[in-house]
């Protein structure tokens, strides 16, 4: 069955793109939740602090020693909630350098998006690494995302966000696209 689309296209997403686009993402809903944390767990550290300098005359060294522990966690935790979302963003970035900018395909449709992989770049892949074609995986089957409550539509300056609930997000960069294909996407939750 030949699906219509208002419009279908192939693109690249650079990595650079990705990597601003993947922060645009964690804005929006890693780094809300890992803040409220940090400031928990800054809160119970100056709070470990003050009890301990407060009470330091009528502690025992066991109770002092407990008290400058549970400080010292409280200030672990909060700086891993600092420094996570960047490392998992470094890390991320650099998995999707590796992969190079395979082809991809978006098909937009009355009540839907569909968005597939139509071939892999192996340019960044030395000779030795690549396997013959009988060896290669073949493609992921096209992903459909439905155009209801869960779906969003977030547009930034070079690239469009698409995203079906919080857990999973697709890129669609603008470079590439004339304005009346760009009128079609901003269009798509009408």
């Amino acid at each position: 069955m030949e699906e219509s689309y208002k419009l279908e296209k192939e693109y690249k997403v650079p990595v650079d793109t990705f990597s601003e686009a993947y922060l645009a993402f964690q804005k929006k809903f890693i780094y809300p939740k890992s803040r409220v944390y940090m400031i928990i767990f800054t809160v119970i550290a100056i709070a470990l602090l003050i009890v301990g300098v407060l009470r330091s005359g009528d502690t025992t060294k066991t109770q002092k020693y407990l008290i400058y522990i549970a400080f010292m966690f409280a200030c672990a935790f909060a700086v891993r909630e600092w420094y996570s979302p960047k490392k998992i963003h470094r890390s991320i970035t650099e998995s999707v350098r590796t992969l190079g900018e395979p082809l991809y395909k978006i098909g937009i449709g009355e009540k839907f998006v569909d968005i597939s992989t139509v071939s892999d770049d192996m340019n960044n892949i030395p000779d030795e690494d690549k396997q013959t074609s009988e060896d290669l995986d073949p493609l992921p089957e096209k992903t459909r995302l439905t155009v209801d409550e869960s779906f969003q539509l977030m547009e930034h300056d070079k690239f469009f966000l698409i995203m079906s609930g919080k857990e999973m997000f697709y890129i669609l960069p603008k470079e590439g696209f004339s304005e009346s294909e760009l009128k079609t996407v901003r269009d798509i939750k009408k």
